[in-house]
C-alpha cells in the first residue's frame, strides 16, 4: 500500500531543513576526514612520511610515480566503495532521526567525492588527474573517466531520490528544504569553513589547490537538489515521515566539535 502525506505526515519545513543541513555537514566533514586518511594510510603503508591536515594529507619529497599515482587514487576509490555500500545497507532507518540523516548523507557524499574526481581526471586537477598525468594515461581513457563520473553523478542523484520521496513526501517545498536548500547553505558553509581552514593552515598550498579545494565544497552536495529529475521514477515511494527534534541541540555540538576539530588538524599532524 502506497502511503501519501497528510496533514499528520507532512513534514515541518523548519526542521527538515536544520536537521538535513546539519546532518549533511557533519557527514561532509566525516566523509572528507575519512577520505583525507585514506590517502594517510596508503602513504604510511609504502614507507613514506606523511603530514595529515584537514584539508589533505600531503606527502614527503622522492615519493615514485607510480606510488604516488596509488596513493592518490586509493582514497576516491574508497570514498566510492565504501559510500555505495552504505547507501545500500542503511541500519539506522528504522530510527528515522538525526543518526539516520548523517549515514545517509555521509554516503551520498562519499560517493559524490569519488565521481566528481572522476569527472577532473581530463583536466590534470584533483587526485584522479593528478594520477593520470603521473601514469601518463592516454586521453581516450581520461575522458572515458570524465563519462564515468558523469553517469556516476546522475545515479548518485537518482538513489537520493528515492530518500527524499520516503522522508520529504511529494509537497516541493519540503523537498526542497531537503535538497535545495541544504545544498545551497551547505556549499556556502562548506567554502567559507575551507576558506578558514587555509587560511589558518601553515600547508604550502598552491594558489590552483586552494581554488580546487574551495570548488569542490560547491559540488559535494549537488546530488541532492539533482534529486528532483528523477521525481516521476519515486512517486510511489511510500513516505516514512522523520523522527526529529525541532533543533537538533546535540547534532549542532557534535558539528561545533568537529569544525574545531578540523581548525586544529590544519596546523598539521606529522605521521613519519
Amino acid at each position: 500500500m502506497v502511503t501519501h502525506a497528510t496533514s499528520a505526515t507532512r513534514p515541518a519545513l523548519r526542521p527538515l531543513l536544520l536537521n538535513n543541513l546539519i546532518a549533511a555537514l557533519i557527514g561532509s566533514i566525516l566523509m572528507i576526514f575519512v577520505h583525507e586518511l585514506a590517502h594517510l594510510v596508503a602513504g604510511l603503508a609504502l614507507g613514506h612520511p606523511t603530514t595529515l591536515y584537514s584539508f589533505a594529507a600531503i606527502h614527503g619529497d622522492g615519493v615514485p610515480a607510480d606510488q604516488a599515482a596509488f596513493i592518490l587514487l586509493i582514497a576516491p576509490a574508497f570514498s566510492l566503495v565504501s559510500g555505495a555500500l552504505m547507501q545500500w545497507w542503511t541500519p539506522l532507518r528504522g530510527r528515522a532521526d538525526l543518526l539516520h540523516l548523517v549515514w545517509l548523507w555521509f554516503a551520498f557524499a562519499s560517493v559524490q567525492e569519488g565521481v566528481a574526481y572522476l569527472m577532473l581526471t581530463p583536466f590534470g586537477a584533483g587526485d584522479t588527474g593528478q594520477a593520470a598525468q603521473l601514469l601518463g594515461l592516454p586521453v581516450l581513457v581520461q575522458f572515458l573517466a570524465l563519462t564515468l563520473g558523469i553517469g556516476g553523478m546522475f545515479l548518485n542523484a537518482r538513489s537520493f531520490a528515492t530518500h527524499l520521496a520516503r522522508h520529504a513526501g511529494p509537497e516541493q517545498k519540503a523537498r526542497n528544504a531537503m535538497s535545495l536548500w541544504v545544498w545551497l547553505y551547505g556549499m556556502i558553509a562548506t567554502v567559507l569553513l575551507s576558506v578558514l581552514y587555509l587560511a589558518v593552515s601553515p600547508a604550502q598550498v598552491t594558489p590552483g589547490e586552494q581554488i580546487a579545494v574551495m570548488a569542490a565544497g560547491t559540488v559535494l552536495l549537488v546530488f541532492a537538489p539533482m534529486a528532483n529529475i528523477f521525481r516521476a521514477q519515486v512517486a510511489e515511494v511510500p513516505v516514512e515521515p522523520l523522527r526529529i527534534r525541532p533543533v537538533p541541540v546535540a547534532g549542532l555540538v557534535v558539528l561545533g566539535l568537529l569544525i574545531g576539530g578540523n581548525v586544529l588538524l590544519s596546523f598539521g599532524i606529522v605521521f613519519d
